[in-house]
């Protein structure tokens, strides 16, 4: 079965999370462990928007401010508790990629 369902919001997330760790957010360590925490995190927090095709003038997925709010809530918790220990954190400026 070929399937190509999306989640609106995982794209607003990644863009929102692109956008935050490159200006105001540093310090927040970049490793692929860290950046997949702070996407899932912040994906949980909003309700999904799925759909099959998009209409490239049809806004879709949460509204901003509450992407923006859950993605600075998941930066926060990580920071507070990565999933690793501090030795291994990298604040390189490269970014990983996200899988979808």
């Amino acid at each position: 079965m070929d399937c190509n369902v999306r989640n609106a919001n995982y794209e607003r997330v990644l863009a929102v999370m692109d956008k935050f760790l490159g200006e105001r957010y540093k310090n927040v360590c970049s490793c692929p462990r860290c950046v997949n925490d702070i996407a899932a995190i912040a994906l949980n927090y909003l309700p999904p928007h799925y759909y099959v095709e998009r209409e490239d003038s049809k806004e879709i997925g949460s509204p901003w401010v509450m992407v923006e709010t859950a993605v600075v809530e998941a930066i926060d918790r990580v920071m507070e508790n990565p999933n690793h220990p501090d030795q291994k954190h990298s604040h390189s400026t490269d970014r990983p990629v996200l899988m979808s």
